[in-house]
């Protein structure tokens, strides 16, 4: 399988800076998801629509890149994710 270079959940790229944030499923397995979305093999927040998983994203994000902008990114990024398929 290949590397998973992003949480298929929010899209948080696992890159170097935040590969610490990359969940780890029960058996000891890297996840595909981060600690952010996910824990102990369930999603932190199952119920989580994508619009909401959106809304909490903007602001973050937001800040490095403006609001309009990441609202853009992620309403484009997230549909592909596989989580939301």
């Amino acid at each position: 399988m290949a590397e998973v270079t992003m949480c298929q959940s929010c899209g948080l790229p696992f890159n170097e800076e935040h590969k610490h944030f990359i969940a780890i499923e029960p058996n000891g397995n890297k996840s595909i998801y981060c600690t952010n979305c996910y824990k102990d093999g369930k999603f932190i927040d199952p119920n989580i629509s994508m619009k909401e998983m959106i809304d909490l994203i903007v602001p973050i994000l937001g800040k490095a890149i403006g609001e309009e902008e990441a609202r853009k990114e992620m309403t484009n990024l997230l549909p592909t994710l596989k989580r939301w398929k």
